[in-house]
């Protein structure tokens, strides 16, 4: 890498910059690249509502303003054309499939990469024609030149669903975006327990199994719940047929939820499933500790037991309150968890690490 005189030419292709933790990896990947060795330009579907901000002046920004990804194909052929990209990253799932259904339009010498952000055989479920997205995702998948996973789940479920060779799938983690603030735990013996979830508010999140545990604690707690989505009104009525209004507060989506309810004391995770949370990455950097339920997916692979967290048994309801009740009197040491998070998973870390897949894809 040293010896690289000539820059490597690389398109990132995602759907939009939108409020989520895909759309957060692919910013911070165009911002922490290596720009005296990288050619990088992004190309993002629809940025009609962005969340997320390039701040890497040396990144070109190109919004093609389409409705659906379906139809965005031509614009990329004519990008592709002036841009001469020697690699193509695709980010999102039903992206990913798009560009290898029709890799056979591009130029033969450009590599595929895809991220794939999403447990790929619990997501191809939920598609709209389940069987027929399996049958393209087993054709076609096959033909990327290199697959990153952000976890060894999501690299389990590929071989063992779509039989990708395992050479041809890396794991990447996601990267923490450094906190610019700092919290300090409140011991006081007259404390209300504060708790906080950032999630959107849809079904896989399971929103809905948190409330119910807390339910069931026996601390004094408040718990806020960062986020939008459909549904929040059906979320919002549980919260009162269970007579917790008092004790549940509904934010909106926020940049900087850690300034919205400042220094909680527990993360709460409730999805049903999950690749890689980054959410759980932002806690632990900031030194909080999470509970969380062990569903399929990467969240085992961040969260070890009274050390940055607890993990319980999926579904088991009654066992996360007891979790939760367990883990505001647990001393953890939230100095270590902040240090060891920030460490493990720092921006320069993982830009390396994407730096040697892009240069290992463009030498083969």
């Amino acid at each position: 890498m040293e010896n690289q005189t000539k820059k490597i030419k690389i398109l990132i292709a995602v759907p939009s910059l939108e409020c989520g933790g895909l759309e957060r990896n692919v910013v911070s990947i165009c911002n922490y690249i290596n720009n005296g060795k990288y050619e990088t330009t992004l190309v993002i579907v629809n940025n009609e509502n962005p969340f997320y901000t390039v701040t890497n002046l040396s990144v070109d920004v190109i919004n093609l303003k389409k409705k659906k990804v379906s139809s965005s194909i031509p614009d990329f052929l004519k990008i592709i054309k002036t841009k001469k990209p020697d690699i193509i990253l695709t980010a999102a799932n039903h992206l990913n499939l798009l560009f290898a259904v029709t890799k056979w339009m591009f130029p033969p010498k450009i590599k595929f990469i895809a991220r794939e952000s999403s447990i790929v055989s619990i997501n191809a479920k939920r598609n709209k024609f389940p069987f027929l997205f399996q049958l393209l995702l087993k054709k076609f998948y096959r033909k990327f030149d290199q697959i990153v996973c952000q976890s060894e789940f999501m690299r389990n479920d590929l071989i063992k669903h779509y039989h990708i060779p395992e050479a041809n799938i890396k794991v990447i983690n996601n990267a923490v975006l450094l906190p610019d603030y700092k919290l300090t735990a409140d011991t006081s013996a007259d404390h209300i327990h504060q708790y906080i979830t950032v999630a959107r508010l849809s079904e896989e999140k399971g929103i809905d199994r948190i409330i119910r545990s807390l339910k069931l604690t026996k601390k004094k707690f408040h718990y806020t719940i960062i986020g939008d989505g459909p549904l929040k009104n059906t979320l919002k009525a549980l919260v009162k047929q269970l007579n917790m209004e008092d004790q549940v507060t509904f934010f909106g989506p926020s940049a900087l939820p850690y300034k919205v309810i400042y220094n909680p004391d527990l993360f709460l995770f409730g999805s049903h499933f999950e690749g890689f949370p980054n959410v759980l990455l932002e806690a632990n950097a900031l030194g909080i500790p999470v509970v969380s339920f062990k569903a399929p997916g990467g969240i085992a692979e961040v969260i070890a037991d009274f050390k940055n967290g607890i993990l319980v048994e999926n579904d088991n309801e009654p066992a996360f309150a007891t979790a939760v009740d367990k883990a505001v009197d647990f001393p953890f040491d939230r100095k270590k968890i902040q240090l060891d998070t920030i460490e493990y998973y720092s921006p320069n870390k993982i830009k390396l690490q994407w730096e040697s897949v892009f240069i290992s894809v463009f030498s083969n």
